[in-house]
């Protein structure tokens, strides 16, 4: 592997990339430099078979849990790449650097459903894990909401007052939930956040896991 590049700029992902992201990015460029498409012998065959070589290395190893955190330590030890998000992913933590905001987990609550849903549509918050996941956390949130509305008649609880009482605990419910997603921790709603956890896919641990796209600084090479 060339010293200036990591595994992740040869395959053209950010380090936060989730594995089937690492996959289709593999595919697309291993596709792009396979040898078999320049003639045999040929320079560009040359240069084609060596770019392979790298990025069937990167993928190996990136697409392993294991070895993919084993080589992030050492980016850090080889002193490759700096600053705190790599700080923390060589002591085995994954999640957002402490101190960072994260502007788009907290909108996904401001209109409860539609913020939710509008999030989920838009790629480059829809592969953010810890955006997606507070994403579906909003609209069932709303949905939640919505079912008291139409449970509470049903159990004699027709007075405007319960009515009231319950738009102001969603209310309540969604600034928490909007506040602690803004200072990036990993809140949990009962049951409607381990809804949120599996329709986000955030597995096997994802109570720990949510990446975010690290800081520009820390990919530069020294």
């Amino acid at each position: 592997m060339p010293p200036s590049q990591t595994y992740y700029e040869i395959l053209d992902v950010p380090a936060n990339a989730p594995a089937e992201r690492i996959k289709e990015s593999y595919h697309v460029i291993a596709s792009i430099w396979h040898p078999d498409r320049f003639p045999q012998g040929s320079k560009q065959h040359q240069l084609a078979t060596r770019k392979l070589r790298e990025l069937n290395a990167a993928y190996e190893v990136l697409r392993e849990p294991v070895r993919r955190a084993a080589y992030d330590r050492r980016l850090v030890e080889e002193r490759r790449v700096s600053g705190v998000y790599w700080t923390l992913r060589a002591q085995g933590q994954y999640g957002p650097p402490a101190g960072s905001y994260n502007m788009a987990a907290a909108l996904t609550y401001a209109l409860g459903l539609f913020t939710g849903i509008a999030f989920l549509f838009i790629t480059r918050y829809r592969r953010d894990r810890f955006v997606r996941f507070h994403a579906w956390q909003s609209i069932f949130l709303s949905v939640a909401a919505y079912l008291g509305t139409l449970v509470g008649p049903l159990l004699g609880l027709h007075r405007p007052i319960y009515w009231l009482l319950w738009m102001m605990a969603f209310a309540a419910f969604s600034l928490v939930a909007m506040k602690r997603a803004y200072y990036n921790e990993r809140y949990r709603l009962p049951l409607i956040g381990t809804l949120a956890l599996h329709s986000s896919g955030l597995e096997p641990d994802p109570d720990r896991d949510f990446p975010v796209e690290a800081p520009e600084t820390s990919q530069q090479a020294f």
